[in-house]
């Protein structure tokens, strides 16, 4: 997908922790994967523009299909949101 054409939602990952000393680098590393977390959750929730199924859709996410993906396999372009067992119109 071109971010110069669709809003896309990037997400975060943690880079190397520099040498410190250990229990403020046991702390940082714990925050940084609860923010890691935090952050992909609110990735996947947010509506994106998507031309393909996401890997493992989970009941409440919405996305705006756009070809070649056809989640309602009807031709269908525009939003949709995941029930639990299929794509639907919204």
């Amino acid at each position: 997908m071109d971010d110069k054409q669709n809003v896309l939602v990037s997400s975060y990952k943690r880079r190397q922790i520099p040498s410190l000393e250990q229990s403020i680098k046991t702390y940082l590393i714990e925050e940084l994967q609860q923010i890691e977390s935090s952050l992909r959750s609110l990735v996947d929730a947010s509506p994106q523009v998507a031309n393909a199924a996401p890997d493992s859709p989970r009941k409440g996410m919405v996305r705006y299909a756009v070809s070649p993906w056809d989640p309602l396999s009807s031709g269908f372009s525009g939003l949709v949101v995941y029930n639990g067992t299929a794509w639907a119109a919204v």
